[in-house]
């Protein structure tokens, strides 16, 4: 069953590369604009969530990727 889904998910392998690349590019944007953004402004909370919700993404995708490269499943 584990290697069957790992079957999978490493066949959309050129995906998840790209998807990695995009959320980098969102995160670095999102901390940027959260440094320039006033603490008293609803879209600072925004950002915070937005962070928060890309920093996991980000850790589950480099997760897959180094599974996949590896090949050890």
């Amino acid at each position: 069953m584990s290697e069957r889904f790992w079957e999978i998910m490493c066949a959309g392998m050129p995906v998840w590369g790209i998807l990695f690349g995009l959320s980098v590019v969102f995160l670095v944007f999102s901390v940027l604009t959260l440094y320039l953004a006033s603490p008293e402004a609803g879209s600072f909370h925004i950002l915070v969530i937005n962070v928060a919700l890309i920093l996991p993404f980000i850790g589950v995708l480099g997760y897959t990727i180094r599974k996949c490269r590896s090949g050890d499943f």
